[in-house]
């Protein structure tokens, strides 16, 4: 179930993201920050310390938008509620960064590229429950999903998950409602 880089990309051109880099999280160095855009990082760097090139371990994602005011919101997000890197730190202009501190993915599956194309989906594109305030609608993202560290549903997590990538057609992909998520009884796989 694990996504590599080429799959990213691909889906995230299919879902209308804005995503700018996918890649290790050392290759930011070589970046320079684009507002309004999308980054999803590879939480390992390219090389081990043996100089032999990663397989990759697990993907985590972040966006800085700056408004016509020249306000600038930004936030980080790791499907296992875990706060961004030093690096990412850094690359977004130090400080604060607002993160999901909620563990909504399973240490059983790999779905970590899919979690962080869902969320980057539920804050870029307009729907019913964007409020276009980029901290508000991580969390409200984030409360689709229960807490894998105080709960073991972590069948309604992927059941939710599925339900961003239920078309390959845009037009037909919406993403679930949390009143559609309170009421799911039995989950389906």
């Amino acid at each position: 179930m694990s996504l590599t880089d080429t799959q990213i990309w691909d889906l995230a051109k299919r879902m209308d993201i804005p995503l700018v880099f996918c890649d290790f999280k050392d290759n930011l160095a070589t970046e320079k920050l684009q507002y309004n855009k999308s980054y999803i990082i590879n939480m390992e760097d390219q090389y081990n310390a043996k100089g032999l090139l990663n397989d990759g371990s697990h993907y985590t994602c972040f966006q800085v938008n700056k408004y016509p005011n020249g306000k600038i919101e930004r936030v980080y997000f790791d499907s296992f509620g875990v706060a961004p890197p030093e690096i990412v730190v850094e690359f977004m202009g130090g400080g604060h960064i607002p993160y999901n501190k909620k563990d909504i993915q399973s240490l059983m599956n790999s779905a970590c590229g899919y979690y962080c194309l869902a969320f980057l989906y539920w804050i870029n594109n307009q729907h019913q429950h964007r409020t276009a305030h980029l901290a508000t609608d991580c969390f409200n993202f984030i409360d689709l999903f229960e807490d894998l560290n105080h709960s073991t549903e972590w069948k309604k997590n992927e059941y939710i998950l599925k339900h961003f990538f239920r078309s390959a057609d845009p037009s037909l992909r919406k993403p679930i409602s949390v009143e559609e998520v309170k009421h799911i009884g039995d989950y389906e796989g």
